[in-house]
């Protein structure tokens, strides 16, 4: 019983073939279950988001109030110290 070294290269690698196309298949397998888990998650904190936008759009209408109202008071005080500051100009060229 004489065996082709031709012969047996040709066994192991279609024996090397088929193992290679199990171990795709099953890797291939799990890559597409973890993609699946990954867009439940993306969709899950899609949703949460969403849920959010509502408070985001509260706090900044908040945000543009006070920063409204803190701009009022400081022109009103740049204002009143300017008025002070000319009265302040006028009496002195009075005397």
């Amino acid at each position: 019983m004489v065996i082709d070294v031709k012969e047996l290269f040709v066994v192991i690698l279609f024996i090397s073939l088929i193992i290679l196309v199990i171990t795709t298949t099953v890797a291939m397998i799990k890559f597409i279950k973890t993609l699946n888990k990954v867009n439940r998650m993306i969709d899950n904190v899609d949703t949460k988001v969403n849920k959010l936008n509502g408070l985001f759009d509260m706090i900044d209408n908040t945000t543009d109030v006070i920063n409204s109202f803190s701009d009022r008071i400081a022109s009103s005080i740049a204002n009143g110290i300017n008025w002070l500051l000319s009265r302040k100009k006028k009496g002195d060229n009075d005397e």
